[in-house]
């Protein structure tokens, strides 16, 4: 991200004040050793990993950030280091550029969001703190969650599934087929209108319209009459109170099954 006017040290200061105020920026996760199972251990203080560098002579300015921004992606040591780090490059006399990093483990896009604003909030000067709970409440209500009622629930709910769906099975009488590629499907706007309107009406949005023809299309190709596929979804539990400004992980993915049959309209 390219950013005018920014005060470094003061953006700093708002970094370390977030991660001071929200358990979850200062979190490890352990799970070995002689640990009966994968434990979070929350620090009282970690010093956020932030590096300024003054590149406002570099020659080759957008290769060196791009080199920057891979290095970036080497990854973290769950146990040991802060999940979370920031390379503020200064590229002009008013102009910075922000590499900003974390592990998935610690935040879902809701989170993501929530932090990014808090952080600009206390830049400016306008943060109120709020009491939001902490990640631990959101484990807590986990843990008081009756593993037996889910289990069938979900034994109720994957009755019908025979087998896992997998797609490559489709392709597996071909052996010519083989390694991965990306295929990118542009839709014009006149045809997302029309999608958008047939969900619309369907009282449905359109990503659940792209679930359901993804199912017909796993039925087409594994030729199985139930098919299931995994959607992400937002846990935050509303009998929480202030979950909604929580900071971490409370996404979820869950099994969508279903059964399409060939009398049915797409409706």
């Amino acid at each position: 991200l390219d950013v005018e006017g920014l005060d470094p040290e003061r953006f700093q200061q708002a970094w370390q004040a977030a991660m001071d105020a929200r358990d979850i920026l200062r979190t490890q996760f352990l799970w070995q050793g002689d640990l009966p199972a994968p434990v979070q251990l929350v620090r009282k203080h970690l010093k956020l990993p932030f590096a300024l560098h003054d590149w406002r002579a570099q020659p080759h300015l957008e290769e060196a950030l791009d080199t920057l921004a891979a290095a970036e992606q080497e990854g973290f040591e769950l146990s040991e280091s802060v999940l979370l780090r920031l390379q503020l490059v200064r590229t002009g006399e008013s102009r910075h550029h922000l590499i900003y990093t974390h592990h998935h483990i610690l935040m879902d896009g809701w989170s993501n969001s929530q932090l990014l604003g808090e952080v600009l909030l206390r830049y400016n000067g306008q943060f109120q703190a709020k009491t939001h709970g902490s990640y631990r409440d959101y484990i807590g209500w986990l843990q008081r969650q009756d593993k037996a009622v889910s289990r069938d629930f979900w034994r109720e709910q994957l009755a019908a599934l025979q087998e896992p769906t997998r797609l490559a099975q489709a392709a597996a009488h071909r052996p010519e087929t083989e390694g991965y590629a990306e295929h990118f499907q542009q839709l014009d706007p006149a045809r997302t209108l029309v999608l958008s309107e047939f969900a619309r009406q369907q009282k449905v949005t359109v990503n659940t319209l792209l679930q359901a023809a993804w199912l017909l299309l796993l039925q087409r190709y594994t030729g199985h009459d139930t098919v299931c596929f995994g959607a992400t979804v937002s846990g935050r539990p509303a009998e929480l109170k202030g979950i909604e400004q929580q900071i971490g992980l409370f996404i979820n993915t869950l099994p969508v099954i279903a059964s399409p049959r060939q009398e049915q309209s797409v409706a």
